[in-house]
């Protein structure tokens, strides 16, 4: 018993030979009766070798969370104010009106709607959005 654990405790010898002194002396350690028998319960099973770390699955992307209104229940609806512009003369804001025109508080005067602002007909006077 004492070579065989010498064996397994000895840097010199490969995994082969501590595995072969540590299989022959479990069986010296079982009754002759158990040693006709397999591995019993306690003793560890063979695994094959893991990787360090372990592999990360595919990634896979969550599906879109679908709300169900329920009847009798309050529901919110979210949305995004309209984007208030101010004249650069007055330092007011000109409330849209709809139609494409706006109205300058502070004149009265109808504003165009562009691409990129508003156009005083009157004056000429580009305000940008």
């Amino acid at each position: 018993m004492h070579e065989l654990q010498a064996v397994m405790s000895d840097p010199a010898s490969n995994a082969a030979q501590r595995e072969a002194a540590r299989k022959e002396l479990s069986d010296l350690l079982k009754s002759p009766a158990g040693q006709a028998k397999g591995p019993t319960p306690d003793e560890k099973p063979v695994h094959p070798p893991r990787a360090a770390i372990q592999p990360f699955g595919p990634i896979v992307k969550p599906a879109p969370v679908v709300s169900v209104p329920v009847p009798g229940v309050a529901t919110v609806d979210v949305v995004v104010p309209p984007r208030i512009t101010i004249a650069p003369q007055s330092g007011r804001a000109i409330v849209p009106s709809t139609g494409g025109t706006a109205v300058a508080p502070l004149t009265g005067h109808i504003q165009h709607e562009t691409p990129y602002g508003y156009i005083d007909p009157r004056t000429g006077q580009f305000t940008p959005k």
